[in-house]
Order: structure tokens, then C-alpha cells, then sequence
């Protein structure tokens, strides 16, 4: 029995990491939630947080992120090639999904995120708005709790939507905190 049957494409962005790449957001058709814990466990590194159903990993360069009805996948060379990404995935979903009374299901996370991880996203201008003195510093100190994701202004402007919304998810992904009313794009 299959789980993930049907699946469209929502939008086609610019890649955040890779001006020469895209990014594509995959709407499922299908409740994927309840086989994350079994994908977990049948891969090697992900990021993995149980209470908001989210799995993030790194395939062939690919940074891909599921939901429970959405998937995301960065730095795919086009759209052909996110269809084909998409198209694994699903093949490879349905499989654990068919094979979990073999699998024991991992809740926990094997892999945190890193300071370098958020520091890629950042709009990285070093302009010290936020009270330290780089951008990577920054990402240090968010990762560690001690600076907000308010506090980088840059990253609150509108050239750079994509970044914080992107920034949001891996950070959501690993049980950060937020307010959404601070998190608005300043028009």
C-alpha cells in the first residue's frame, strides 16, 4: 500500500545559496507526518523535530525539507530536475511507509544545526545593527540563544523575503522559538 500517490508544484523560487539554482515547494496530496519518524531512522543524517512533524536533509547537495503535506528542495539545478528529486522521494517514502513494521521509528534528532548552517542564510552584510561584530557571530549567538532573529534588521527587508522565510523553517525545523507578529517583512 502506498502513502504519498499525488503531489504538484506549488512555486519555482531563485535558490537562497546558489543564484545558478532554484528552489521548488512541493504540495503533497498526502499526510506524510506519520512515516517521519520511520524516514528518521532509515537515514543517515537529518534534522528531525518530532512536535512540529518536519525532517531536513542533505542529499547529493540538495537541501530538502518535508512536511507533512509540503516539501521543499533547494539548489536543484531546474525544474526538470526538481520534478526527478520529488519523484525519488516519493518512490523512496512509499517504500519506508510499506516497510515499517520492519523499522523501529526514531523521534530523536541525529544531526543539529550549526552556526554555518544559519550564517549561509544570513544576508551576511557585517553592518553590526545587531550588536555583534559579524554576521556569523550573529548566527553564534542566535544558535546559542543569545541574540533574537529580530535583531538582524537586514534580513527583515524585503530584497531579502526569501532568506527569512527560509531562515524561519530550518529554525522552526529544530524547535526554535518565534513570535510571527516580530517575524513581518518590513515594506
Amino acid at each position: 500500500m502506498r502513502l504519498l500517490i499525488n503531489y504538484r508544484v506549488l512555486r519555482i523560487l531563485p535558490c537562497l545559496a546558489d543564484p545558478d539554482k532554484i528552489r521548488a515547494i512541493f504540495e503533497l496530496g498526502d499526510d506524510i507526518g506519520e512515516v517521519m519518524p520511520y524516514i528518521n531512522a532509515s537515514i543517515k543524517d537529518g534534522i528531525y523535530n518530532h512536535e512540529f512533524k518536519t525532517l531536513t536533509l542533505v542529499k547529493d547537495g540538495l537541501m530538502i525539507s518535508l512536511y507533512p503535506y509540503k516539501v521543499t528542495i533547494a539548489k536543484a539545478d531546474d525544474e526538470s530536475h526538481a520534478h526527478r528529486v520529488m519523484a525519488e522521494l516519493r518512490d523512496f517514502v512509499n517504500e519506508i511507509y510499506e516497510s515499517r513494521s520492519e523499522i523501529k521509528p526514531d523521534f530523536g534528532r541525529k544531526k543539529e544545526l550549526k552556526a554555518q548552517d544559519i550564517y549561509q542564510i544570513l544576508p551576511q552584510t557585517n553592518c553590526k545593527k545587531c550588536g555583534v561584530f559579524n554576521c556569523f557571530a550573529f548566527a553564534v549567538s542566535l544558535l546559542n540563544g543569545k541574540r533574537r532573529i529580530e535583531e538582524c534588521t537586514p534580513l527583515f527587508q524585503p530584497e531579502n523575503k526569501d532568506r527569512l522565510e527560509l531562515l524561519l523553517n530550518i529554525l522552526s525545523d529544530t524547535g526554535y522559538r518565534h513570535s510571527s507578529d516580530d517575524m513581518k517583512v518590513h515594506e
